[in-house]
């Protein structure tokens, strides 16, 4: 094995602006997540082998689809390999998008192997997506990393709209193309967006207010955020702790007993 081969495998998280070849020859990137970086960790090989698959998918559906692969053994910074990150600005070392961590909270994997052609929306709403996830599991069935696909739509759904305001029809139905509030994934690319997100979401089903609640409506909230897998993230529960009005000594005790219950 040559230099260069040692230096694929200690800088596997690569980002393919040109193919996999482009990233393998980067080198170590910067602290910024550069092309070609290596976040600390060497991928597995189970997920490498679906790099030049990521090449293959992009390169069949053109600049506007980016391809990526996300690594699950750190959430926090899930993206492992990209391509065309243009359309949604993110990076290798990049973490999980709210909507992914929702599907593997409830186990969506087990009866299925993707989720495809839902929509998304990038940050600020500017661009809408149709996505896809293809759930990557190693030889004991277990899921261990993610194929996504994100395909920019926003001007065929302009040429959409024009197209039906030019014939007319069903004016009464007419689709919400533009109806980007209803789209299930944002890709913010923050973890503290996430956090924020699942916490308000609990927050405004709970109906609570949270500063005021009781030690019991506290554990309630607590074990929902658990459920919405936000304690997956690094400082999440120092998060958490500050919206509550508690330690975060607190919080760790109420989700020990929420997990022996």
């Amino acid at each position: 094995m040559d230099d260069m081969d040692n230096q694929d495998d200690a800088c596997a998280l690569t980002m393919a602006e040109n193919g996999p070849a482009a990233g393998a020859k980067a080198g170590v990137a910067g602290a910024d997540g550069s092309v070609g970086g290596c976040v600390g960790r060497e991928v597995r090989k189970e997920l490498r082998k679906y790099f030049p698959i990521a090449d293959y998918i992009a390169a069949i559906n053109g600049k506007n689809c980016e391809v990526l692969i996300h690594d699950l053994s750190d959430l926090s910074h899930s993206i492992c390999y990209i391509v065309n990150n243009h359309i949604t600005n993110r990076k290798v070392g990049g973490s999980i998008t709210n909507y992914a961590l929702e599907l593997l909270q409830k186990k969506e994997y087990v009866n299925r192997d993707s989720f495809t052609n839902y929509t998304g929306t990038t940050k600020g709403g500017d661009k809408i997506l149709r996505s896809s996830t293809y759930f990557i599991k190693d030889d004991e069935g277990a899921v261990i990393g993610l194929l996504c696909v994100n395909i920019d739509i926003t001007d065929l759904l302009r040429m959409q709209e024009t197209v039906g305001d030019l014939l007319m029809v069903n004016q009464t139905h007419k689709s919400e193309a533009f109806g980007i509030d209803k789209s299930p994934e944002r890709f913010d690319g923050a973890v503290d967006d996430i956090v924020q997100e699942i916490i308000e979401k609990v927050t405004l089903e709970s109906g609570l207010k949270l500063i005021d609640s009781t030690i019991a409506e506290k554990r309630i909230i607590i074990g929902k955020m658990e459920a919405r897998g936000v304690f997956k993230f690094k400082g999440a529960v120092n998060t958490v702790a500050n919206v509550l009005g508690v330690s975060t000594q607190t919080i760790y005790r109420y989700l020990q007993n929420t997990n022996k219950e």
